[in-house]
């Protein structure tokens, strides 16, 4: 298996720690063996006073695994110093004089670097080289000095005087005291150093140097043969102290938070300690001139250590100040490429809004208009009209009264080149702080931005074919004038009269040619204050800030100047007119959109009424769009709620004097608008497309008449009026034969009646329809005959088995009779058809189609519409129809006002 970095680690720590207590255990059977019972020998109190301190050691390590990572091994540090020194204390007590003496001292020596740099890495949770640097060499510098004044004046002559030369032995002690006197010196500058942890770690090393000094004289008192009795204490304290460092293990593992920088940085106190440590070296070198002569050699050799530190010092200062100064060229050589390629650049004002600094390698640079910068006024770099509000926002800011600290200015600056910039400058009140003590201008050229803003503007509220305005704009310039309470204001809608024609014939291309060239001449008709608008299409808009008459008149040459041909490059000549609504603001309410609609149903009735003129807005004709669309909308479900229902008008047969059949009429009675007229439901259907669907339901009923009729024995006819539209549906022939096989009725029973200028569309199509109806049986009626247009020659093609006189060849509006009556009841003689002479009002008429041998007639001196239970009990009587003096019916004779074909499907 390979082993990881964590089992190395763990490999090595169960290893020292198992060379510690076989030092340990081996100094304690050692020393037991040559202690005689009873009493306490230096060498026991020193192997107890080893094994206390292993056992802090073990414990510390131990407690150590309970801080977080980062922190971990700066404790696992002490506590192996800790255990090194034990060890090496042990090592002493079992080893010969000489070699335990050599061990002991190699062991403070390691256990004092161990603990250094435990005392280095506590401020931080990790090794920071740079920090660490610095730290060690103010350290060791404060504590050579230190050491150097301590060894020279005092320790070294009273050494001298207690021991005499130093001696191997001697030396086992008196370096490992000097590295402690060094590493107190890390500890107390480390602790000026830094800002946060300084409490704990205060703490840490003055206990690291407790353990230190108790250990290192309980070993003096031990090599130097003191009394037992000092050795015991020695050695209490020293495990004293390790069980102290223990303590300050266990509230390292107990408080981990983060520690706030809130503790204040003393270089001052930082530097006047190392400056005191310089004054103290330099006194003991004058103060061992002056009394004993030249410096000994063990105190030169420390002398010229604190000089090496002051040394390293300088040289770390240098590399400090280099990295720095590098940091920072590299630092302004960014900000530089940053600024030189952006649209911003940056000024610092100061109190007098004089410019005090600008950025070298900015993208533009402003200038006044003798092109200076810096020590210029700020507001003389800005344009005339906008200096005013600047100098106002700018002394509020000056002022104090900004709650945010800044204030935001849209201003024209002028650069170097003598040209204004669009700015947004956004001027910080950076007075308070040191690095500036100004004010700092971020000045941002937005004029791309602007342009770009304009021309997205442009676009979005313009037509890009015509240069007018689009509908957007044109509601906003509506919205404007009745918020404004503009009364005098007029709308024209305009839409071209076959303009689609030239799209078709000429090409879109040409289209637009002409749509540019009717915007010019829209634009020829305009004031300042009209708004001339292209809706899409061929429709465009003129808003007028006019009166009534100023619009119609303006509408009236609007006409005529489109009415005028429009010569193109190819030298081709077009025709087009156009048709314009007229509505105003009062007829408008104040609603911009119920304006425009009110146009647009101007234009509709300007289009209506014959193309190439102007309407203005009519409430009738509205009323009557509005009952229009209601009627279409209402009639979708007309039949799903059951609605409709049929009438039937008898027609008689002269000669016998009865009725042979009935022609089926719709009605329609709405639960909320009540009976309505089919004069009005039909057209509707018509425009919607719902004949077809009308036309199946009546032939379904008439169907359903018929079979009652059948099984009453009743042998009339029934006739249904069809349109074109139905008959060229393919389905609808199926619909009528499957009706009469459900019904179970005889197909000639069924008359369907088509109006006769309905033949004029697609005649060839319409007769092949008509034909194969006839062959299933249904007989086929030309309604409405005389009214149309066709010819002699195409009635003989037509598939029609009867002719219904048009009520205006019959029926004057006097109540005469028409001349030409008779000739048509003759021809359709002659045919071979039948014929019923509908619209028959007046005993006059009545007398003059019996003259002229009419078989059939119809009309409302006969009979009006009735409902089929009516219908059927006449039929079921068997009255006599026609009576000889006068002709007539049984009922009312009431003369109508209308027309039957207006109450007709």
């Amino acid at each position: 298996m390979t082993p990881t970095p964590r089992r190395v680690r763990q490999s090595l720590s169960w290893t020292a720690t198992a060379a510690v207590w076989c030092s340990v255990l081996a100094a304690a059977v050692t020393v037991a063996l040559d202690t005689v019972p009873g009493t306490i020998a230096p060498g026991t109190a020193a192997a107890l006073g080893s094994l206390g301190a292993a056992c802090a050691g073990s414990l510390m390590w131990r407690a150590a695994k309970r801080i977080e990572p980062g922190r971990r091994t700066t404790y696992q540090l002490m506590a192996a110093g800790i255990q090194t020194m034990a060890a090496s204390f042990a090592a002493a007590c079992w080893l010969p004089d000489a070699a335990g003496d050599a061990v002991a001292g190699s062991g403070f020596a390691a256990a004092v670097v161990l603990w250094a740099l435990a005392l280095l890495r506590l401020p931080d949770r990790g090794w920071a080289p740079q920090a660490v640097q610095r730290r060690l060499v103010d350290g060791s510098f404060v504590g050579l000095c230190v050491l150097f004044f301590a060894w020279t004046l005092f320790a070294r002559p009273l050494f001298a005087q207690m021991r005499g030369p130093l001696g191997e032995g001697d030396l086992a002690i008196v370096i490992p005291g000097m590295m402690g006197v060094v590493m107190l010196g890390v500890g107390f500058t480390t602790t000026f150093r830094i800002q946060r942890w300084r409490r704990r770690h205060a703490s840490a090393y003055l206990a690291v140097f407790a353990v230190h000094f108790t250990g290192l004289s309980t070993f003096v008192a031990w090599q130097w043969l003191r009394p037992e009795e000092r050795v015991l204490w020695w050695s209490v304290a020293w495990v004293a102290t390790c069980a102290a460092l223990l303590g300050v293990t266990y509230l390292a593992a107990r408080h981990q938070k983060p520690a706030p920088i809130d503790k204040p940085n003393y270089p001052g106190v930082h530097y006047t300690v190392m400056a005191g440590a310089g004054a103290l070296a330099a006194a003991t070198v004058l103060i061992n001139g002056a009394t004993r002569g030249a410096l000994p050699l063990d105190a030169a050799l420390l002398g010229l250590a604190a000089v090496g530190a002051l040394g390293a010092r300088l040289v770390l200062t240098y590399l400090d100040v280099r990295r720095v100064t590098g940091e920072a060229t590299a630092r302004q050589r960014r900000l530089s490429a940053i600024v030189g390629v952006a649209s911003d650049t940056v000024l610092v004002l100061d109190e007098e809004l004089t410019v005090t600094w600008h950025p070298e390698d900015s993208a533009w640079r402003p200038a006044t208009d003798a092109g200076e910068c810096l020590g210029a006024s700020f507001l003389d770099l800005v344009h005339i009209d906008d200096r005013r509000h600047a100098e106002e926002d700018l002394h509020t800011l000056l002022n104090g009264l900004s709650h945010t600290g800044q204030v935001s200015l849209n201003v024209r600056v002028r650069d170097a080149s003598r040209r204004w910039r669009h700015t947004e400058t956004v001027v910080s009140d950076l007075r308070g702080r040191p690095q500036v003590r100004g004010l700092v201008a971020r000045i941002e050229d937005v004029g791309a931005r602007r342009s770009l803003e304009t021309e997205l503007a442009r676009m979005a509220y313009s037509d890009p074919l015509t240069g007018l305005a689009n509908r957007r704009a044109l509601l906003q310039s509506l919205e404007d004038g009745v918020a404004a309470e503009e009364h005098q204001t007029a709308l024209l809608l305009l839409d071209l009269d076959g303009f689609k024609n030239v799209n078709d014939t000429r090409g879109h291309d040409f289209g637009d040619e002409l749509l540019v060239e009717v915007s010019r001449r829209i634009k020829e008709l305009l004031r300042p204050t009209d708004v001339g608008a292209r809706l899409g299409g061929d429709e465009f808009a003129i808003l007028l800030r006019a009166s009534r008459s100023e619009a119609v008149a303006t509408a009236k040459a609007l006409v005529d100047r489109l009415a005028e041909p429009y010569e193109f490059h190819d030298e081709s000549t077009v025709f087009v007119t156009g048709s314009v609504g007229i509505a105003t603001a009062a007829e408008g309410l104040g609603d911009p959109e119920l304006l425009l609609r009110n146009a647009d149903l101007a234009l509709r009735a300007a289009k209506q009424a014959g193309k190439n003129r102007y309407a203005t807005y009519d409430a009738e004709f509205d009323r009557v769009v509005r009952r229009k669309n209601e009627l279409t909308q209402e009639l979708r479900g007309a039949i799903d709620r059951d609605e409709l229902h049929l009438v039937y008008q008898p027609v008689f047969s002269v000669s016998d004097r009865t009725i042979v059949g009935a022609e089926a009429l719709m009605r329609w009675h709405h639960p909320r608008l009540g009976q309505v007229s089919p004069g009005e439901f039909i057209p509707a259907a018509t425009e919607s497309g719902l004949t077809q669907d009308l036309a199946v339901w009546t032939v379904n009923r008439a169907a359903e008449q018929l079979a009652q009729w059948h099984s009453a024995g009743i042998k009339a006819w029934i006739s249904v009026n069809v349109s074109v539209k139905e008959l060229h549906t393919a389905l609808f022939a199926t619909e009528v034969n499957t009706a009469l096989i459900a019904a179970g009725v005889p197909a000639k029973r069924l008359v369907l009646e088509v109006t006769e200028h309905d033949f004029s569309h697609q005649m060839n199509t319409l007769i092949a329809q008509l034909g194969a109806l006839r062959g299933a049986g249904v007989r086929i009626a030309l309604d409405d005959f005389g009214s149309g247009y066709s010819s002699l020659g195409q009635l003989d093609r037509l598939p029609v088995d009867i002719l219904k006189i048009d009520r205006d060849l019959i029926a004057k509006d006097d109540g005469g009779v028409g001349p030409l009556a008779a000739v048509t009841v003759a021809l359709g003689r002659i045919l071979g058809m039948e014929v019923i002479a509908e619209g028959v009002e007046t005993d006059l008429q009545l007398n003059a189609m019996i003259a002229a041998q009419a078989p059939l007639v119809q009309g409302y001196l006969l009979a009006k519409p009735m409902d089929p239970d009516d219908l059927t009990r006449w039929l079921t009587e068997e009255p006599r129809a026609l009576t000889t003096e006068p002709y007539g019916v049984p009922g009312p004779r009431d003369t109508p006002t209308d027309v039957p074909e207006s109450e007709k499907s």
